[in-house]
């Protein structure tokens, strides 16, 4: 028998800077499709990271969250898990 596969969100791994703005953008698109396929959905930010803009996403399989910050130089961006905790925090005035 095969096995299960999982929700789309155990094949994301952790980005810890984007080394250009093409390489953000090439992923960013990609991303898009994972939005429009409705694999995550978009979230409200309820902990800012620094300041940047960001946008977060839930799973849609198993509500996992996850952060994209933009790169602003000399920060590089990430794109990784929202730490446990962060995703409970009140949301932050702008």
């Amino acid at each position: 028998m095969a096995k299960k596969i999982g929700c789309s969100c155990q094949n994301f791994e952790s980005i810890d800077g984007f080394y250009s703005l093409n390489e953000f953008e090439n992923f960013r698109n990609h991303f898009k499709k994972k939005l429009e396929d409705g694999v995550v959905l978009e979230i409200p930010v309820k902990k800012k990271y620094g300041g940047f803009e960001e946008h977060w996403y839930q799973c849609a399989g198993c509500d996992e969250k996850w952060r994209l910050v933009y790169p602003d130089f000399p920060f590089k961006g990430i794109w990784g898990k929202v730490p446990e905790g962060d995703d409970k925090a009140v949301m932050e005035k702008l």
